[in-house]
């Protein structure tokens, strides 16, 4: 079977489960942590595929993987994996939770690069900044790039906005490049 099917309706199959309890939030919020965890740490996916590491070990890693705290859906749900034995498929699952989850809750993940940190008045600002482009709530994935010097790069659904100072001095560069070169044509 296709391993993006699989995913799917595994994710479908979580959602539709921890919605009806109430705890799609709270799952979501574990699901995320979970993908972080295997882009963190590629031995987990050996690890669940290793045929040498038991049920209750996979499990174990499973629940850690999502944080401290996990909802019991999540545990059941770990349970139901394990039992198929499609423990190696959490990751792609969690990624297709995480897509359906934004999809019915009309969420843009929106990608944020900025120079150093920034506050949370600031992230507030620039999402209510957003908000009025486009429809639904505004969830960003912030990243930090000392190379940009100053500002900042936004990107949401297929816009860029790039207010960085590293790219205001590229433009400057070019334009000086540009100009010399059609003086020394002259």
């Amino acid at each position: 079977m296709n391993t993006g099917k699989i995913s799917a309706r595994y994710a479908k199959a979580l959602y539709l489960f921890a919605e009806e309890n109430g705890k799609e939030n709270a799952v979501y919020e574990e699901m995320k942590v979970v993908a972080k965890s295997f882009m963190a740490l590629p031995e987990l996916r050996e690890a669940l595929k290793n045929p040498t590491v038991s049920k209750e070990k996979r499990k174990q890693l499973l629940i850690t993987a999502a944080g401290t705290q996990v909802s019991d859906e999540y545990k059941k749900f770990v349970d139901l994996v394990i039992e198929h034995k499609r423990e190696e498929y959490f990751q792609g699952i969690s990624l297709v939770f995480q897509d359906l989850y934004r999809k019915k809750k009309n969420i843009i993940i929106s990608s944020l690069i900025t120079a150093s940190p920034i506050s949370e008045a600031e992230e507030e600002r620039m999402r209510a900044a957003i908000k009025t482009k486009v429809s639904g709530t505004v969830e960003f994935e912030k990243s930090v790039d000392p190379e940009l010097i100053g500002g900042f790069i936004l990107n949401v659904e297929t816009y860029q906005l790039d207010a960085s100072v590293k790219s205001q001095l590229r433009n400057i560069r070019n334009t000086f490049v540009s100009r010399n070169s059609e003086i020394a044509q002259q």
